[in-house]
């Protein structure tokens, strides 16, 4: 009985392994970043934003954003814009290039010139009761609208580039905690639900959330953090896993990259993450105090 039950387990696993998915993606290390032009280290850096030729870096520990140049000689901090009464967590660029950063003592969200001077908080208007906003995260899409993660109203908020009120979404009835949200170039909305392991799609126009995988728990321990690239494929920071997981549009499990550790392409409590255009994809590896960069190649 016992060589019985031995030889059924390795049946499953090998099973197992078989049905794996293969990823039909590549992702080559370019490479990371640890300090900025004057050799003054990143200390436990939380988010970051890609723009189509540099990308931009929440210090968070050391209250400030440092901009980072996309070369092909290398990646060059070119900027550091302090923000000395903040400590920023999530950060986005618009289409001119302003910055948009949530500051996590006080839950708002700052914005800022291209040169890092301030423009002041944004002030949604015409927003339905409660009135009471707290961002856990946020996205902007490519008309400017911004997509609110509100976690204290338990919705997600659409304001268009002024700030003024356009929908909102409620949250799913059952839900962990969602960490972040993602709009694909359609106007889809993705919502990452961290504690269950769970996507939620928004299709263009729709009113409110339907499950679109709740299957992750089995493949990620806490994912936290969402981008999409050009294909249209989710990518995952799994925080507590320490490596990204990829998903297809459609909710199907693609597969992990990367694991834990300290040498070029693996991580150590990621955070944020990003892409731009190209495809370039950016990780805040948090507890490693760097930000790491990659290429994302078809196979």
């Amino acid at each position: 009985m016992c060589q019985f039950l031995i030889r059924l387990s390795l049946v499953i696993i090998l099973v197992g392994l078989t049905a794996a998915p293969v990823l039909a993606v590549k992702i080559k290390h370019q490479g990371s970043v640890y300090a900025d032009a004057t050799g003054l280290a990143l200390k436990r850096p939380e988010g970051v934003a890609c723009g189509t030729d540099s990308f931009l870096v929440a210090d968070t520990e050391n209250s400030r954003l440092v901009r980072y140049a996309l070369a092909l000689q290398g990646l060059t901090a070119d900027a550091v814009f302090p923000v000395a009464k903040a400590l920023p967590l999530v950060v986005q660029l618009n289409s001119t290039g302003e910055i948009y950063l949530l500051d996590g003592r006080t839950r708002t969200i700052l914005k800022l010139a291209p040169d890092g001077q301030s423009l002041g908080k944004l002030e949604p208007q015409g927003v339905p009761l409660p009135q009471t906003l707290v961002p856990r995260s946020f996205k902007l899409d490519k008309k400017d609208n911004l997509y609110l993660l509100d976690i204290f109203s338990a919705r997600v908020l659409v304001l268009n580039a002024a700030g003024e009120f356009l929908r909102q979404l409620p949250f799913p009835k059952e839900y962990g905690f969602f960490s972040d949200l993602a709009v694909d170039p359609a106007g889809a909305i993705y919502l990452l639900d961290s504690v269950a392991g769970a996507l939620y799609l928004a299709a263009p126009g729709a009113q409110d959330f339907a499950l679109l995988t709740a299957e992750l728990k089995q493949q990620m321990n806490f994912p936290t953090s969402i981008a999409i690239d050009s294909k249209g494929i989710l990518y995952l920071s799994d925080q507590y896993g320490s490596g990204l997981a990829l998903v297809s549009r459609d909710g199907t499990f693609l597969g992990r990259k990367f694991g834990q550790g300290w040498e070029d392409g693996q991580l150590y409590y990621p955070s944020q993450l990003c892409i731009n255009s190209q495809n370039t994809l950016v990780i805040a590896d948090r507890n490693n105090s760097r930000v790491q960069v990659f290429n994302i190649l078809d196979e």
